[in-house]
């Protein structure tokens, strides 16, 4: 009996422990979706996040160009680091509404 106790404590401990795992890795949520609108309205840049400078956003497309875009508090984002793969939906301004991390 002491042996089924032990063994259940200790499953839920390290499920506990999986579980916190993934809830503490700010990567694995998604907190940026664009909506219907944005998806048919705007304009989108598709690649790798080379470098942030304050509101500004730098994304090397697959084309080799380098496109900056402007992202500030009203940008709906997710957790991005340069060299994520990413998708902006941009205004005709260069204002981004919507900037996602692409898997």
């Amino acid at each position: 009996m002491k042996k089924i106790l032990l063994a259940s404590v200790l499953a839920v401990g390290l499920l506990g422990i999986g579980i916190t795992a993934q809830a503490a890795n700010p990567m694995n949520e998604k907190e940026a979706s664009p909506t219907l609108k944005e998806r048919l309205t705007k304009d989108t840049i598709k690649g790798t996040l080379m470098r942030t400078e304050g509101e500004y956003y730098y994304i090397k497309d697959n084309d080799g160009k380098e496109q900056k875009v402007h992202v500030d508090k009203s940008t709906k984002l997710d957790k991005v680091l340069p060299g994520d793969l990413v998708k902006a939906y941009v205004t005709d301004q260069g204002h981004t509404t919507t900037l996602e991390r692409v898997n």
